[in-house]
C-alpha cells in the first residue's frame, strides 16, 4: 500500500509515494508460488484419461464437421450448378 506524505501543510493535498517496483515483482512471484502450492494436481492416471478424452473428442468433432462440410458442399454444387445436357 502506498504511504501518504503531506506535501504542503497549508493544503489538504497529499503526494503518494509508490513502493519500489522490484518489491512488487518479487511479491507477485511469491503470490504465484503460493497459489500453485494450493492446486490439487491430477495423478498420471487421471492425466492420461483426460488427455485421451480430449483427443477422442477432437477427432469425433472433426469428423462430424468434415461430414457436414462435405454434405453441404455437394448439396450446394448440385443446386447452384446443375448438369446441363
Amino acid at each position: 500500500m502506498a504511504k501518504a506524505v503531506p506535501t504542503d501543510p497549508r493544503t489538504n493535498r497529499v503526494q503518494r509515494t509508490t513502493p519500489a517496483p522490484r518489491r512488487n515483482l518479487l511479491r507477485n512471484f511469491e503470490d504465484i508460488v503460493g497459489e500453485l502450492r494450493k492446486v490439487i494436481w491430477p495423478s498420471w492416471g487421471e492425466l492420461r484419461t483426460m488427455t485421451f478424452v480430449v483427443i477422442v473428442t477432437v477427432v469425433v468433432v472433426s469428423i462430424m464437421l468434415g461430414l457436414i462440410d462435405y454434405i453441404l458442399t455437394q448439396t450446394l454444387v448440385k443446386v447452384e450448378f446443375p448438369k446441363v445436357g
